[in-house]
C-alpha cells in the first residue's frame, strides 16, 4: 500500500487528486453551521470609573458569527460546546494602569496588568487563552482589584482595547 501511495505521488499528486480531497474532508475543523462561531469587539471610547469585578463592555462589534458576544453583558456565551480560543489587548494611557481578569464562568483563566502608572507613555498587555467550553459557558474580562491602579481602559487615542474569540474544534 505504501509503495502504491508513493507511486501515485511520484506520478503527480495535486490538489484535485482523490487522496487530497479525502484528506481535506477529514480535517479537524468541523464543517457546517456550528463551526461558524467567532467574535471580535473593541472599545470605541475610553472607559472610566470601573468597579471591582465589573465587566468591560467592548461596545464596537466587528464580527459576531453565532451571536455569542453580548455588548450589553460584555461577555461571550458559547452557543455550542467545543474548544475555544480567546485573545485580548488592553491599553492604559499616561500614568494609569489596569489590572484585569479573564474569567470563564466563575473561574479566573488569566490575570494581567497593563501598567503605565509611573511614566508618561502608553502600556499594552495582550494575551491568549485556549479552553474547552460547554454550550452556555461564559467568558468575559473584568476589573481585578483596585490596588494602585486608576482602572481606565483606553479605547480611543493611540489604539484600542479589544476582545476576540472563536471556536477551534
Amino acid at each position: 500500500m505504501l509503495k502504491q501511495s508513493l507511486k501515485s505521488c511520484q506520478s503527480g499528486c495535486n490538489e484535485s487528486s482523490k487522496s487530497n480531497t479525502e484528506t481535506r474532508e477529514r480535517r479537524i475543523v468541523p464543517q457546517g453551521q456550528e463551526s461558524q462561531v467567532a467574535f471580535h469587539a473593541h472599545l470605541s471610547n475610553n472607559v472610566q470609573n470601573l468597579g471591582i469585578h465589573q465587566a468591560i463592555h467592548f461596545d464596537k462589534v466587528l464580527l459576531n458569527e453565532g451571536n455569542g458576544y453580548s455588548v450589553h453583558a460584555g461577555e461571550f456565551v458559547a452557543p455550542v460546546s467545543g474548544l475555544y480560543v480567546f485573545a485580548w489587548t488592553i491599553l492604559s494611557g499616561d500614568r494609569t494602569c489596569m489590572k484585569y481578569d479573564v474569567v470563564k464562568n466563575s473561574a479566573v483563566l488569566a490575570y494581567y496588568i497593563s501598567d503605565a502608572a509611573d511614566h508618561d507613555d502608553w502600556a499594552v498587555s495582550s494575551g491568549t487563552a485556549v479552553t474547552r467550553m460547554n454550550s452556555g459557558d461564559r467568558v468575559w474580562i473584568r476589573v481585578s482589584d483596585m490596588l494602585f491602579c486608576s482602572h481606565i481602559v483606553y479605547g480611543a487615542g493611540f489604539g484600542t482595547s479589544s476582545f476576540a474569540g472563536y471556536l477551534l474544534h
